[in-house]
């Protein structure tokens, strides 16, 4: 039956105020094997569920196959692939473990996580996986011995000179608020709040473990983006399971289709065909390329930041999105209402609801980096993705029922 106007008010006011109260807080590196139980053979990926797991996009494909080296389940590249077409490794959503990953990458067992929780108890803890900077990172999906190369440095040497740092924990929240003051959209622009990281980190570090973690940092201006990606994770986690809510909690691509769950859908995907996002200026044959959206720091943007970003201080051009689509220049405000005045600087408008996005007519834009969809050339331009309004349609017809 049909919940009432003043019912769902109700429930969705529940299930934003339990996100605004969740204070995240970057406190672990663990283990994948041992923060999710991941089992042998299995990996994680972005976006919904695959409809068939044996044939993910090919920037996954190559992705999984650098995976399967690092973890030695297979010896060639070609062995790899054929284990994956196989169903011998499993690829598994993310978002369903509490965890989420970038573009194309996959997390495997014996990757290092980093682990946030909610500081205030509410959300639950949530997790991503290292950024893999801008040498030969695996999000990308293009297989080269490089890529493995760098999983193994990550691991030996980055993850031992984080490990020192983390005596306490980092608030993400007070880093996301320092970036938006100074122009990030802690999605697509991150450096301000990779800088004040590095600052923190490296003031709790000495010797070769400093001059380690901070030259890395250097050269890896969104870093910052894998912990605030966890972070949003952590926060829409506290409304999951809000009877009778349309607040959005999720929302990711896995290159072949984007699925969205609302608060009170009990963890079910809604998904429709991934389109890819539309670049700016695109030629026809990079559109001919481009990958369907992909990746779950879609998350952040259906949060409220990222190209939803309604921050005075840090917008004082329109965003990126409006070349494309100028008739949305208005959309971020109309469907963001909730203040989070955590954010002592910025205090963005949060939280997007699917009742008020039917109702709108609007539809939420998301930023992502465009890969090439044969896994050759890597990211071939950044772009901007609207989420489907049959997908908010299809979820509150469930809720409704």
């Amino acid at each position: 039956m049909m919940a009432t106007a003043a019912v769902r008010r109700a429930a969705n006011d529940l299930a934003t105020s339990r996100i605004l109260d969740v204070r995240p807080q970057w406190f672990a590196l663990r283990r994948a094997s041992e923060q999710l139980e991941l089992a042998d053979h299995e990996l994680l990926c972005a976006g919904p569920p695959l409809s068939d797991p044996t044939q993910p996009c090919v920037p996954v494909l190559h992705a999984a196959v650098s995976a399967a080296l690092l973890e030695g389940w297979a010896s060639t590249p070609e062995q790899a692939r054929a284990m994956v077409h196989a169903g011998k490794i499993v690829l598994r959503a993310a978002q369903d473990q509490d965890c989420v990953v970038p573009l194309a990458d996959v997390l495997s067992p014996s990757m290092w996580v980093q682990v946030v929780r909610d500081g205030a108890g509410q959300g639950r803890m949530s997790c991503s996986p290292f950024n893999g900077g801008m040498a030969h990172p695996m999000r990308v999906g293009v297989f080269d011995p490089g890529v493995v190369a760098h999983l193994r440095w990550l691991d030996t040497h980055l993850a031992p000179a984080l490990q020192g740092a983390l005596l306490d924990p980092v608030d993400l929240i007070n880093l996301a608020d320092e970036g938006l003051a100074g122009g990030d959209d802690c999605h697509g622009k991150t450096p301000v709040a990779t800088r004040a990281l590095a600052r923190i980190l490296g003031s709790r570090l000495g010797g070769k473990q400093a001059s380690v973690l901070l030259a890395y940092l250097d050269q890896s201006p969104g870093y910052f983006l894998n912990l605030w990606m966890a972070a949003s994770r952590c926060m829409l986690s506290a409304a999951a399971d809000t009877t009778g809510s349309s607040v959005v909690t999720v929302g990711a691509g896995n290159g072949l289709e984007f699925g969205i769950q609302l608060a009170g859908t009990g963890g079910r995907w809604f998904v429709h065909r991934a389109d890819a996002p539309r670049m700016p200026d695109c030629t026809p044959e990079l559109l001919t390329s481009s990958l369907g959206a992909i990746g779950d720091s879609a998350i952040v943007d259906l949060l409220g930041l990222g190209a939803m970003t309604s921050v005075d201080s840090a917008a004082p051009e329109p965003a990126g999105f409006v070349s494309a689509w100028p008739d949305l220049s208005a959309m971020p405000r109309a469907l963001l209402k909730t203040r989070h005045d955590g954010f002592r600087e910025t205090r963005p408008a949060l939280v997007i609801d699917a009742d008020t996005v039917a109702a709108s007519s609007l539809e939420p834009v998301i930023s992502l980096g465009v890969l090439d969809r044969n896994g050759q050339r890597g990211r071939i331009g950044g772009g901007f993705y609207r989420v489907p309004a049959e997908l908010f349609a299809a979820a509150l017809s469930n809720l409704n029922a």
